[in-house]
């Protein structure tokens, strides 16, 4: 058994070093989530509480959040998606997920249950980026109560939301979402390991599309697909057809 702590902020500069730490994170007794992102100077803000979120009309000075401006977007949307969607929503933190999934600003953060998952979303789009690709890693968010998932103000902090399947991407990036009361405000919580990949982030990209993690696996559509298939042709990744 590993000893508590023993995972802690590091860089890895090989994928086998970033394999190795996986039965670390399933060995560590905690319940461990994943975030990658394209640079470490990135913070874990909501899209809607990001600087640039909301703009002035003269001059396009940023706006701070505002959580009027919040409602009535979610009103509106919540009016509008009827005739889109083949699932109706439950609850208003159901519609949130639906509305993220979507490209909605709103106050959740993706993040996934498998650090390699959260691998790709930080190499994904990194390269020429001024500083290295980022997995933040937190374990133990509490998790929303299921009364409260109409009363987003009344959850305390952060908190863990475990949305419906309403899309196949879900399930394959082995999704879920913190909701954030206060949006705006950077999450740091306690128990937040960072792991930088310090080089070549192209080959942990190629190394996870060897172990089936790519982007047509995460994002089960056309659109994946097609995508996936042009970044083969990029990169000549393409296995021949015999003749």
């Amino acid at each position: 058994m590993y000893e508590k702590d023993v995972i802690k902020n590091t860089t890895v500069d090989s994928f086998a070093e970033l394999a190795s730490l996986v039965q670390k994170f399933r060995k560590d007794d905690g319940k461990w989530i994943f975030r990658g992102v394209a640079e470490s100077t990135y913070k874990l803000i909501p899209k809607i509480g990001r600087p640039g979120a909301r703009k002035g009309r003269s001059g396009g000075n940023n706006l701070p959040y505002d959580r009027t401006a919040e409602e009535t977007m979610i009103r509106e949307f919540i009016r509008s998606a009827g005739p889109h969607v083949k699932h109706i929503p439950l609850t208003q933190l159901e519609w949130l997920a639906l509305a993220q999934h979507h490209g909605m600003a709103t106050r959740l953060l993706d993040w996934s249950t498998s650090l390699l998952v959260a691998a790709y979303f930080a190499v994904k789009d990194s390269r020429g980026r001024k500083s290295h690709p980022m997995i933040y890693c937190v374990r133990d968010v509490p998790l929303a109560p299921e009364d409260k998932h109409e009363c987003l103000d009344e959850l305390d902090d952060v908190m863990l939301y475990y949305p419906p399947h309403i899309s196949p991407r879900i399930p394959a990036q082995s999704g879920l979402f913190t909701v954030h009361r206060n949006p705006d405000r950077p999450f740091a919580p306690d128990r937040l390991v960072c792991i930088e990949i310090g080089k070549s982030p192209l080959t942990f990209k190629f190394n996870l599309n060897a172990c089936g993690i790519h982007q047509a696996s995460l994002f089960p559509d056309i659109d994946g697909l097609a995508a996936y298939h042009s970044w083969l042709y990029k990169w000549q990744e393409h296995l021949p057809y015999d003749e």
